[in-house]
């Protein structure tokens, strides 16, 4: 296909070549005559042959273009292709659930990471104890002072 499109391409070349007289006038001067209209003629056929291939090889290109997608589908549709699509679910589930479960362990140590912070920042409190003795009973009490 792309053979016959480069071998119509070179005939137009050769004949429009071969169209035009070209005549050494005198040292780098060259006489050029337009071409026979048999010439013109001719290449205009060749022209017609290379737009003809040209369209063939984009048909042939769209086909082989659909044939491709089609196979791409049907390769898509098979159990193994299902499995893996299956497989990749699942383990972006997984991953959902172990990144929630580190982010709440996270949480759980920040927050009583923040609670130890703020009792060792408290400062030290007085405490009072005032016991008392009776020939019975005996009662004690602590006073907490904030």
């Amino acid at each position: 296909m792309y053979q016959k499109l480069s071998w119509t391409a070179a005939a137009l070349a050769l004949v429009l070549v071969a169209g035009c007289k070209v005549e050494k006038t005198g040292t780098d001067t060259y006489k050029v005559t337009s071409p026979t209209p048999e010439a013109r003629s001719d290449a205009q056929k060749a022209k017609e042959n290379v737009s003809q291939a040209g369209a063939e090889v984009k048909s042939d290109a769209k086909d082989l273009g659909h044939k491709v997608g089609d196979a791409a589908h049907d390769v898509g549709q098979t159990e193994a292709a299902q499995q893996i699509k299956e497989g990749a679910v699942k383990l972006g589930r997984g991953i959902k659930e172990g990144v929630g479960e580190a982010a709440q362990a996270t949480g759980t140590a920040l927050q009583k990471a923040g609670r130890d912070m703020h009792d060792a920042a408290r400062p030290e409190r007085e405490t009072t104890t005032k016991t008392t003795v009776t020939k019975t009973t005996t009662v004690t009490t602590t006073t907490v002072k904030p």
